[in-house]
């Protein structure tokens, strides 16, 4: 995230396609402006609905009590583009009684807008990190907001097992976070017992159970999974899929000669235990899996079926019959 500011901006553009960064952008804004905003709080708006005149004298309207009024703008693309020019000439002599934040995905730098709002306000560029800068993103956000401390390659273990979600990594930092305690520093052994190998075995048994045809152990073992998160149950079938894709992955590399003890050690788990899962499962097997964990989301998401129908058809449908052995 960078930011390009005036020494007191009256507008504001949080424009990049990270939303976490977007969300965490404008909290930060309205906080520094907190000591002087209008006491019913900020006006928040959607940029698909916002009227520009019903925005424009919002901010121009002083407040009864003396304060600035903020008025949020989410959505902003289809806004801006509709109203260029008149916001154009808005930022450029802003009201100081209000302070306007548009929300956007883009905002070119080589805009009239852009320029402008750069000059007399303050540009917000939110965009995901990429590569080694998602696990330098890690230890700052530990560091900044939960006041922990982790090494370099703690951050890569976290990253390996929750993915380049920013949103779902600072989940974890949260819960990582309470975890330790009172303690400054998240050990590897922390990250494993919250989020890793620990996690990824009750995934792995549910599909162990599934190979060997017992049904009810592979529910037993879902329920397991599903208690890691019951908070956001939707997250605990992402798991299951993403320990499929996993094993998928790890059995086309098996096939193409990677060294078991290499895949092992990158599965958190041991090589007899590991060729043992791979023996158990063909590519095409795994891909059906994948596709019905897919339509099994679908499915909850819609309404279409609950979460535990959509799982128990997937587990009786992939025990022994629908297992491929390798």
């Amino acid at each position: 995230m960078t930011k390009e500011c005036t020494d007191h901006p009256t507008v504001f553009a949080v424009a990049g396609h990270e939303r976490f960064l977007r969300n965490e952008s404008v909290s930060a804004i309205v906080r520094s402006l907190d000591d002087d905003v209008d006491g019913l709080g900020p006006l928040r708006v959607s940029g698909d609905d916002a009227a520009l005149a019903e925005v424009l004298d919002e901010l121009r309207t002083p407040s009864l009590l003396g304060s600035r009024r903020i008025v949020i703008v989410d959505d902003a693309d289809g806004f801006i583009t509709n109203h260029r020019a008149a916001l154009e000439r808005y930022v450029a002599d802003p009201a100081p009684s209000g302070s306007l934040i548009l929300i956007c995905n883009t905002l070119p730098r080589t805009t009239r807008l852009y320029r402008i709002i750069n000059e007399t306000g303050c540009v917000v560029a939110c965009e995901s990190p990429k590569g080694g800068a998602v696990t330098a993103w890690i230890t700052h956000r530990a560091r900044t907001s939960y006041q922990k401390h982790l090494s370099a390659s703690t951050a890569a273990a976290l990253r390996e097992h929750v993915g380049d979600s920013l949103a779902a990594l600072d989940t974890e930092l949260a819960k990582l976070a309470t975890f330790v305690g009172q303690r400054d520093r998240i050990e590897p052994g922390d990250v494993d017992a919250l989020t890793g190998h620990h996690r990824e075995e009750k995934v792995f048994a549910v599909i162990d159970a599934m190979a060997s045809g017992e049904v009810e152990p592979a529910l037993r073992y879902w329920e397991q999974v599903l208690a890691t998160d019951r908070a956001a149950p939707g997250r605990a079938l992402a798991g299951l899929a993403w320990g499929v894709r996993r094993l998928m992955d790890a059995r086309r590399a098996w096939q193409g000669g990677a060294d078991i003890r290499a895949l092992a050690r990158r599965m958190y788990t041991d090589p007899a235990r590991l060729e043992r899962r791979l023996r158990r499962f063909d590519v095409d097997a795994l891909e059906r899996q994948q596709s019905d964990l897919l339509a099994a989301d679908l499915a909850v998401k819609t309404g279409t079926s609950t979460l535990e129908i959509a799982v128990e058809r997937f587990i009786v449908k992939h025990s022994p019959a629908g297992a491929a052995r390798g």
